[in-house]
């Protein structure tokens, strides 16, 4: 048998035919270039670049032995199109990539040994219809998942940053690997790493716009295409100064104009200066709240050597904020916030907020971090509705709930029937200014999710089923409601009031299982902006 590996200095093969296994290497090493290994059985693999695992032993019985670790993972690809197998279910599936070419992707969440075959059977002989996959690690079928849904944000999507070093919220639906970098063409990435939600990040030095690509693997080897996102760094903003004095106060101002400080006449007993100190360096605001333009800023008040932090008037505070920075913020929702140091929470100090000038002002009798701080508007996909008042009755309209369409617009609940064929509870409904509200045009009423409920109206004995789009099929005869919903299928039937039947359209009849597929239905409309073709 043979172990592979390859370190910094190149690839080292050791030729160990007549020995034993031997055991795992204790660190991981990558392979930062595609190694092509010969088999005792003259069968010919590639391992690809950016493989990353503890060991790869090659056995005198053509099998491979792989040392995996926690996080870790390697790519084997043939040019004869011979089908795999692992030893060790779920760590990766062999796919067909063509009748002469296939891979297989080994990864694992935890340290383990994997032994993979690769058989005597070639991608010609198993290809058929529209698949040409086979399934690793035990056998079966498997077709190559392609990871959807992906998406990157750096820092949460602030625009700006005064450091390299950030942080990435990750998404995609299938993945098992990513692979991180800097430059478009990925020339710079390293290793493919476990998939993440969240991972650190360094950004390549020097002030301007920094794009971070991203790209997602499934366990069966499809590859998504690349995702990115950018942010703007910055240099840090210098600290700025100015004298107050007992008499006449003082104005301090920063040099970008995003914050003024006014100190009046009698606010101190002597003669000092003020510090304005922006600093990127800070705890977020929970929930829906957004700091304006990704900084807060540390103020404080010297006089003679004595810091003071509570003044006999008030100082007003001026922020001035740009029309990007609050692009996905409500302008309305804008105000001046001070750090708690007691209960560690942003508190809202208020403030008047100049629209036409870009500006909010407020005021304090006390210095500690501000912030301007906002909350962000709903996104495409959410729920919203508006805020109630204490007293507001069962009718009110803040009782309305929406779905934000794709398309900008805003869909309609016609009741909580239809709302629970959708979602389990209302903790994920957003509450949003009327403002915001009003800026969403009504696009037309939510209907049932596909495939959930039977429905029909009290004037019509027809029960339908639903299909994509609030299309209603009528299920003919009680067997096939049966055979599509079970033997208490007439439990899931509601009735849909005949002012709301006109949101649902007619299509074609179910007489039999075979007309209605109902988890290829439900599939198709997994949610309300795939069941509206949004």
């Amino acid at each position: 048998m043979r172990k592979i590996f390859l370190r910094s200095f190149g690839l080292v093969i050791f030729s160990l035919a007549l020995l034993l296994p031997i055991s795992v290497l204790a660190a991981s090493v990558t392979y930062n270039a595609a190694v092509t290994v010969s088999l005792p059985n003259s069968k010919t693999l590639t391992i690809t670049n950016g493989s990353l695992v503890e060991s790869v032993t090659i056995n005198d019985d053509s099998t491979i032995t792989v040392g995996l670790a926690s996080d870790s993972n390697i790519t084997f690809q043939s040019g004869q199109g011979y089908v795999f197998t692992a030893s060790v279910n779920g760590v990766g599936a062999s796919v067909c990539d063509s009748a002469l070419t296939s891979h297989i992707t080994l990864t694992s969440a935890t340290t383990q040994s994997v032994t993979l075959t690769v058989t005597s059977t070639q991608c010609s002989a198993v290809i058929g219809g529209s698949s040409g996959n086979t399934g690793g690690g035990g056998g079966g079928a498997a077709a190559v998942v392609i990871p959807s849904a992906t998406s990157v944000k750096i820092n949460s999507n602030d625009t700006q940053t005064e450091n390299t070093a950030v942080t990435l919220t990750l998404a995609a639906t299938n993945a098992a690997t990513m692979l991180i970098a800097n430059k478009s063409d990925f020339t710079d990435a390293g290793s493919w790493v476990a998939y993440a939600t969240s991972k650190s990040w360094t950004l390549t030095s020097g002030v301007g716009t920094k794009t971070v690509y991203v790209k997602f693997r499934s366990s069966t080897g499809g590859e998504s295409a690349a995702v990115s996102d950018s942010i703007e760094l910055v240099a840090p903003a210098e600290k700025t100064t100015g004298n107050v004095t007992a008499e006449a106060g003082g104005t301090t101002s920063l040099s970008d104009g995003k914050l003024s400080v006014v100190v009046p006449g009698g606010a101190v007993s002597g003669s000092g200066s003020v510090a304005i100190t922006p600093t990127t360096s800070y705890t977020a605001p929970t929930g829906s709240s957004q700091v304006v333009g990704s900084k807060v800023y540390d103020l404080a008040l010297t006089v003679g050597s004595t810091g003071v932090t509570t003044f006999s008037k008030k100082v007003t505070l001026t922020f001035a904020y740009t029309n990007e920075e609050i692009k996905d913020i409500n302008e309305s929702s804008l105000a001046v916030y001070y750090w708690d140091e007691t209960s560690k929470k942003w508190l809202n100090l208020g403030g008047t907020v100049d629209a036409a000038n870009n500006k909010i002002t407020a005021e304090t009798a006390h210095f500690t971090l501000f912030a301007l701080i906002g909350t962000k508007k709903a996104e495409a996909g959410e729920l919203v509705k508006l805020a109630c008042a204490a007293n507001a009755g069962l009718n009110d309209p803040c009782k309305a709930v929406y779905y934000l369409g794709n398309n900008g617009k805003r869909y309609v609940f016609p009741n909580e029937k239809t709302f629970k064929t959708w979602y389990a509870d209302f903790s994920t409904v957003k509450t949003v200014s009327a403002a915001e509200l009003a800026s969403y045009v009504i696009g037309g009423n939510v209907t049932y999710r596909p495939g959930i409920k039977l429905v029909k109206i009290q004037t019509d004995p027809k029960v339908y089923a639903v299909g994509q789009n609030g299309t209603l099929r009528w299920v003919k005869t009680a067997t096939a409601a049966e055979a599509l919903y079970g033997a208490n299928w007439s439990t899931l039937v509601e009735d849909v009031p005949d002012a709301f039947f006109i949101n649902y359209k007619t299509g074609t009849e179910v007489a039999a299982l075979a007309d209605f597929d109902k988890a290829a239905i439900q599939e198709a409309s997994a949610t309300i902006n795939a069941d509206k073709g949004l």
